[in-house]
């Protein structure tokens, strides 16, 4: 199904090397970004550091006093990763928490904080580099595990020693067949035909077997999505990864609070308040001082080093038993990091969102699972990389696909989310017609768009040719954003299209940012990409693209268009410049599709 990828590489070993470059051409290009792109400017320069917490495992909470410029207020968000520079140390670590005149940094590790005053800057994960090195060194050190030789046969070599699926399970439902392939597969699910749903069903299942599973994902959105319906259903649930990054109602789940909170928890607390007051003790001298206070201040310290290490390991001891006691844990792949260095496995093996996951992750993935299935969608969009050099890089989950003979591809063909005139085009266009509409699935009759537009087709393209709709940018880092779409997008919300129901889309970060700022509060907006794998009732897709020349950018990656075309349930707004966009052939196909299944309206029916 679509496009064919050749074997490119010689040997697996070729491959992994190739995956290695790739990163570290990533990681090295991210620092540029950062350091040439005057983060400095926009850095916390004097942040006093009034307090250091021990949280748990090896988990650090460092307070700051500070006064932060306008700049820097613009990215002072939980969760955001930061460098905090002295004249000793650099150190890295996540927003836990900001205020006006605080900020509280969450941190992995211990480091010795010998000063006070620090520099405080955005800057980008590096952990995840250093965990995705340290898998590939692993799996380079290894040629014999069963694991290897199951990622050998996923990306296609080594095919004639790759056993068969049993053929029986060919024609039976999805979550049968799961059972039935006893190594790894994939669960192909173009939108709305309930990728996740099938995942949770085999969750179920795996849990009246008394068996083990973990179930990865590349964001914290799929992770807190996928923990919220273990909850649902009353699945014993265990999220890891950074905390400062967990919506909040799932972070009672999430590993750390757990351990806080356990019954064996009583004699750590206070050890750790009596490496609070030794800790003090220790920070409490500056530089000058002389030989004896030294000499006291290392013992003090030695002392606190043993006390930490009693902490940790009564908590590792509770970790243990907690993770044994879960019936499904849930994690990113960097926050699963630590239990795959300590040789955890798992009887099952789920990797949700796959088509987005970066191919150590999925190495991860093989290896911490007795058998390991992928959840994805192989044509839409993979994993965002920075450098451009690699916007066209295969997933690993594309690779999957295209090297199996078909008998571990599961393709889910029935889809619940979105009317037949809404999944037509990209139906016929990506998926060769092969989705079909589950008989069981409804519409809200009551959702409806004529109140703005006078009539309610499914699918409309709201044309701005012909009028003053030019695109712009502005700014450092520019990006296309059109005011004209805006204008319009405003008016339509004026003259009562359902705003609660709406989510407002655009590949542009310029129009998203634009958009944001004109709705206060009004509707969702959010760019394509970080829309993939959500849905909502109504979308509104602005375009923004309208220049003589027809450029379009990378509105031309049919991935892109896939998603932003599949995301609605009820309706699906197009707005766009078709004298730009039709100059492309897919647009020129989709506007006749739109014209011969819904709707072409001109902007002048709606602006005076």
């Amino acid at each position: 199904m679509g496009r064919t990828i050749k074997q490119t590489f010689g040997s697996l070993k070729e491959e992994i090397l190739h995956i290695k470059t790739i990163l570290s051409k990533e990681r090295d290009y991210e620092r540029f970004i950062f350091l040439e792109k005057g983060q400095d400017s926009k850095a916390i320069k004097n942040a006093e550091l009034e307090d250091l917490k021990f949280v748990v495992g090896n988990t650090w909470r460092a307070e700051f006093n500070i006064s932060p410029s306008s700049k820097a207020k613009e990215w002072l968000k939980p969760g955001v990763p930061v460098l905090l520079k002295s004249e000793t140390e650099s150190i890295f670590g996540n927003i836990y928490k900001t205020s006006d005149t605080k900020l509280t940094v969450q941190i992995r590790g211990d480091y010795e904080w010998e000063d006070t005053e620090f520099q405080i800057s955005k800057w980008f994960q590096e952990s995840t580099y250093d965990l995705y090195n340290d898998i590939i060194t692993k799996i380079l050190a290894d040629t014999s595990s069963e694991s290897h030789k199951k990622l050998n046969w996923i990306l296609g070599f080594g095919l004639g020693e790759k056993p068969t699926p049993p053929k029986s399970s060919l024609n039976r439902p999805p979550l049968e067949r799961i059972f039935q392939i006893h190594d790894y597969g994939i669960i192909f699910g173009p939108p709305g035909t309930g990728k996740t749903t099938l995942l949770m069903q085999a969750v179920q299942e795996i849990k009246t077997k008394g068996e083990s599973v973990l179930t990865l994902c590349p964001t914290n959105f799929a992770c807190d999505y996928i923990v919220e319906l273990a909850i649902k259903k009353g699945i014993r649930v265990i999220r890891l990864g950074n905390s400062t990054k967990i919506k909040e109602d799932v972070l009672p789940y999430h590993i750390d609070h757990l351990i806080q909170t356990h019954p064996d928890q009583k004699q750590i607390h206070n050890w750790q308040t009596e490496l609070k007051a030794l800790q003090k003790k220790a920070n409490a001298w500056k530089r000058n001082f002389g030989k004896e206070e030294r000499e006291e201040r290392k013992t003090i310290r030695k002392e606190a080093k043993f006390l930490l290490s009693t902490i940790r390991e009564a908590e590792s001891n509770i970790r243990t038993k907690l993770l044994d006691d879960a019936e499904l844990i849930v994690s990113t792949f960097s926050g699963f990091g630590n239990e795959w260095g300590k040789g955890r496995t798992f009887d099952y093996v789920f990797v949700d969102e796959a088509t987005q996951s970066l191919d150590p992750g999925c190495y991860m993935a093989l290896y911490a699972g007795k058998k390991t299935f992928f959840f994805g969608d192989p044509k839409q969009l993979g994993a965002s990389y920075s450098h451009p050099d690699h916007q066209t890089i295969d997933s690993f989950l594309e690779k999957a696909v295209a090297f199996d003979s078909g008998e571990r591809i599961l393709f889910l063909e029935k889809q619940f989310r979105m009317k037949a005139e809404i999944l037509g085009f990209p139906n016929r266009t990506y998926y060769e017609s092969k989705i079909l509409t589950h008989p069981d699935a409804i519409w809200n009759p009551t959702i409806t768009i004529s109140e703005a537009i006078g009539s309610n087709p499914s699918i409309l393209w709201i044309d701005t040719a012909g009028s003053d709709s030019e695109e712009e940018t502005e700014g450092e880092e520019p990006s296309f954003f059109n005011h004209i779409e805006i204008q319009l997008i405003e008016r339509l919300f004026e003259l009562g299209i359902q705003s609660n129901l709406i989510t407002v889309i655009s590949p542009y970060r310029g129009q998203v940012e634009k958009l944001v700022l004109a709705s206060q509060g009004r509707w969702i907006t959010q760019t394509i990409d970080s829309f993939q794998g959500r849905e909502s009732e109504i979308v509104i897709l602005s375009l923004v693209r309208s220049n003589l020349e027809g450029e379009i950018g990378f509105l031309l990656n049919p991935k892109r268009l896939n998603v932003a075309l599949t995301r609605a349930k009820s309706h699906l707004i197009l707005i766009g410049d078709s004298g730009t966009l039709c100059q492309n052939k897919e647009f020129q196909d989709l506007y006749s599709y739109i014209e011969s299944n819904g709707e072409i309206r001109s902007i002048y029916e709606f602006m005076e």
